[in-house]
């Protein structure tokens, strides 16, 4: 008759006296897979990768969108500051992990790590003006909103869009103190 115990993951059937040892090493053998499974799907579903890549895939919509709509998706705050800080944190930290697990393509990182370059360059060259009034060096920002557009093409990601929602937090002035923003990933047909 099959039975489970308690923490085992799998069950045994009825044991015959003289295939007692055989079944044992057949039980615990099942027993080490079974534990090898959990912890592969464990390891699978607590890997941040997917998440981190979707987050990219965003911050490439929001560098890649005219000023006012980055001022839209960023809210309050340093709009381009941000941005590129999302942009480190998703893609510079993770660009091996991207390689890895085939998220992106030696071209497309090729095309990415030019982003980071130039962006690096900036932190660099540029005065504070230039980082929160990008409105007054829209050349210099068309240049990355072209690489951008370009890399979301090369990732198959250029028919996505991103829906943005703000929830701001108010003191008793009427002055935002704190606010919460939810960007979605929308993949458009077409």
């Amino acid at each position: 008759m099959a039975h489970k115990k308690k923490g085992h993951l799998t069950t045994t059937v009825e044991w015959s006296k003289h295939l007692r040892k055989y079944m044992k090493n057949q039980f615990w053998r099942g027993e080490r897979n079974a534990g090898k499974r959990l912890i592969r799907k464990e390891l699978f579903e607590t890997d941040n990768a997917m998440w981190r890549f979707e987050e990219l895939v965003k911050t490439l919509i929001a560098m890649s969108s005219s000023f006012e709509r980055q001022k839209e998706i960023y809210g309050f705050g340093a709009t381009a500051d941000e941005m590129l800080m999302d942009f480190y944190s998703h893609y510079t930290l993770n660009k091996v992990k991207f390689l890895e697990r085939k998220f992106i393509t030696n071209e497309s990182k090729k095309l990415l790590d030019d982003i980071d370059s130039l962006t690096d360059s900036w932190s660099d060259e540029k005065e504070e003006d230039f980082w929160f009034e990008m409105e007054n060096y829209e050349e210099d920002w068309n240049v990355l909103r072209g690489k951008a557009k370009l890399a979301l093409v090369k990732l198959g990601k250029d028919k996505c869009t991103v829906e943005v929602k703000h929830e701001n937090n108010f003191d008793e002035n009427g002055n935002i103190v704190m606010q919460k923003t939810k960007i979605e990933l929308k993949e458009n047909e077409g």
